[in-house]
């Protein structure tokens, strides 16, 4: 075996002599990140050999030992998947097997885990083979021969047990940029988590996704899925209920969800006796607020409770989605309150004006709901509450009271943030706002011809730019091209309020772009300038920034002509023109939580993206590794041979 273990080093050795010249070639070059596959990838090779080994053991016909050796290989693969009904069963054959194990190499990732299963299952076959050879010489009884084979796959089972607990797990991450960790802010949240956790995950076998989360293959699923989490608070309790609810049984005509489980049952061979019923799961969680979908809950040892989304559909534990539901447990997260009153957007609902799924769809990843907010409707009619830090305007329609004037005037002296949404249909009732609290005015609507893609664009939908400073403090939208307004009107100063007014996005200076005071029918009638009825043209801003300092605090305001550039509308609508109208949203949330939300769980780019050889030098090279090391090989083995030959 250990001459085995010296051939395949050198076949390594022949992906080593590549490394060190990516090394030498490669500026910043991810040494330890390759080191750490062909780690994996040695490791594999010998256990292939261990087991080939073992297998030629069983018999001298070479045809079959190989045969036999593909077979096992084969078994060891497939291991993992038996006997996951069982819970130490699922435990010991799933560590078993050896599928996805240098993968985990390959990632840059080394885990204890995987650094003891090769030399164990390596040293499983060579004992097993061991056994046999003393069996064949000694004539041993067959007994004595299972005792020694069971009490070595004993100590197997026994080892894999321990290693794969949570509690004994190392890691050690090696590539540049961590990326099989979590982040700073991730290991943050996760740290503050002081006492017991449990995380439940609650399936629905009547769940339309229900083959995603199957039993019992999900249960080890799961476990893996979690392991980023669980490696920096490895005591976290995992849990899977299966269950059965339909959330429209009751319809005439329709089956019992029983009937249904019971069907169900029978196709996916689960035992029915081992699923909840839905009086019965109603009393663990409150799973009838979330449509019986699948879904995790976290609870913590002190009672907090929140739910954990998965908007991969795969049953991944998302470090995004999982974090924002982990810090609200740990920490104060800001609170938006959306004005209503006078007929402004709503930010609930699926009505195209409306605002519901970038607010509040809770199956949307991108919501703000589950970017960490909390969201309440508010009216203008008593004192904004303390704990809202963002207030939310969005298409006033009708005017306020001098009452509600004066508990928005004393938000905003206090140095509350606030967006204020307009719209150039109700600009005389909204203007009155922005002129008396911040001195601005929403122009008429604004419309342009499509010069930059030729007329796809109707001219009252204008794709405007996000300005350099948008990008230094919206990092969001920082490659983001275009922002879609329909039906926008541009955002002016009248008047110096004290506060620093900021463009965030302005209009395409690629065509012209004027206040439109006549058409209405942007489809079929022809849309010009006319400055003789007091159109303007000029490049106009569409979205600005307020700052000022109230106390030590910076208050930050944002202003939009456009309310429709986050309507339910803006996400279904197809132009053939790509905007980034949700990257607008996080980055102006961002900027109002001073940077609190949403998570930054963004990482360094990869640096090892040049290298330093000429071209010449490059085609030398390819022609060594294409012709020159393949001869070389060639010659050293033929050497051999006529050395061994003369001898």
């Amino acid at each position: 075996f250990l001459a085995m273990v010296v051939y395949a080093f050198l076949l390594t050795l022949i992906l080593f002599i590549y490394v060190v010249f990516a090394w030498y070639t490669i500026d910043n070059f991810e040494w330890a990140w390759v080191l750490t596959g062909l780690l994996g990838i040695f490791l594999l090779t010998c256990t292939y050999m261990a087991v080939g080994i073992f297998v030629s053991s069983l018999t001298s016909y070479q045809v079959i030992s190989a045969v036999g050796t593909f077979i096992v290989l084969m078994l060891l693969g497939m291991v993992s998947g038996w006997g996951q009904q069982y819970d130490f069963v699922r435990e010991i054959t799933y560590w078993l097997g050896m599928n996805g194990r240098v993968s985990t190499f390959i990632d840059g990732m080394l885990c204890s885990e995987d650094l003891i299963y090769f030399p164990t299952v390596i040293a499983l076959f060579l004992m097993l083979t061991i056994i046999r050879l003393h069996a064949i010489r000694q004539k041993q009884k067959f007994t004595i021969t299972l005792y020694k084979n069971c009490a070595v796959i004993a100590m197997v089972c026994l080892i894999a047990f321990v290693s794969s607990r949570p509690a004994f797990l190392a890691y050690a991450d090696t590539t540049s940029t961590k990326q099989n960790t979590l982040t700073p802010v991730s290991q943050e949240i996760v740290n503050k988590l002081d006492g017991g956790l449990t995380i439940t995950s609650y399936v629905n076998l009547l769940d339309q996704r229900y083959g995603n989360y199957a039993y019992p293959h999900f249960i080890m699923h799961n476990r893996v899925a979690s392991r980023q989490f669980t490696r920096f608070k490895p005591e976290t309790k995992l849990k899977v209920v299966y269950y059965y609810a339909d959330p429209n049984e009751g319809i005439p005509g329709r089956p019992s969800a029983w009937q249904q489980a019971r069907r169900l049952c029978e196709v996916y061979e689960i035992d029915s006796t081992m699923l909840l019923s839905r009086a019965e799961v109603d009393k663990m969680a409150d799973l009838a607020s979330q449509g019986y979908r699948f879904i995790r809950e976290a609870v913590r040892e002190n009672g907090q409770r929140e739910w954990l989304y998965d908007f991969t559909g795969r049953g991944l534990l998302e470090e995004g989605a999982t974090s924002v539901a982990l810090k609200r447990m740990v920490m104060k997260v800001p609170k938006i309150g959306f004005v209503t009153g006078h007929r402004e957007r709503s930010m609930y609902g699926d009505v195209p004006y409306n605002m519901g799924y970038l607010l509040t769809n809770k199956w949307h990843g991108s919501a703000l709901i589950n970017q960490g907010f909390d969201l309440e409707e508010v009216t203008l009619d008593q004192e904004i509450s303390k704990d809202i830090n963002i207030l939310w305007i969005a298409d006033m329609r009708t005017e306020l009271t001098p009452e509600e004037e004066s508990v928005l005037e004393k938000y905003i002296q206090r140095g509350g943030n606030l967006v204020f949404m307009g719209e150039p249909s109700h600009r005389e009732v909204q203007n009155k706002v922005l002129n008396k609290f911040l001195g601005l005015d929403l122009t008429p609507l604004l419309a342009g011809p499509d010069v930059r893609f030729k007329g796809t664009l109707t001219a009252n939908v204008l794709a405007a730019l996000p300005t350099q400073r948008a990008k230094e403090l919206m990092p969001q939208i920082k490659s983001s091209y275009r922002i879609a307004h329909e039906n926008c009107a541009g955002v002016e100063e009248v008047e110096n309020k004290g506060f620093k007014v900021e463009a965030f996005v302005t209009t395409d200076t690629t065509g012209p772009v004027w206040t439109e005071l006549e058409t209405t029918d942007f489809v079929d009638d022809t849309v010009k300038f006319n400055p003789a009825v007091g159109e303007i043209s000029k490049v106009f801003n569409t979205v600005v920034g307020l700052t000022r300092q109230v106390g030590d605090k910076e208050q930050r305001i944002m202003v939009t002509g456009d309310a429709d550039c986050l309507s339910n509308n803006e996400f279904v609508i197809t132009r053939g023109v790509s905007a980034a109208n949700s990257n607008l949203l996080t980055g102006c949330v961002l900027w109002m939580s001073y940077g609190e939300l949403p998570l930054n769980m963004q990482r360094p780019g990869m640096s090892d993206n040049s290298v330093s050889i000429s071209m010449v030098w490059y085609r030398i090279f390819k022609a060594g590794f294409k012709f020159g090391l393949p001869i070389l090989l060639l010659g050293c083995g033929l050497f051999i041979w006529f050395r061994r030959r003369g001898r």
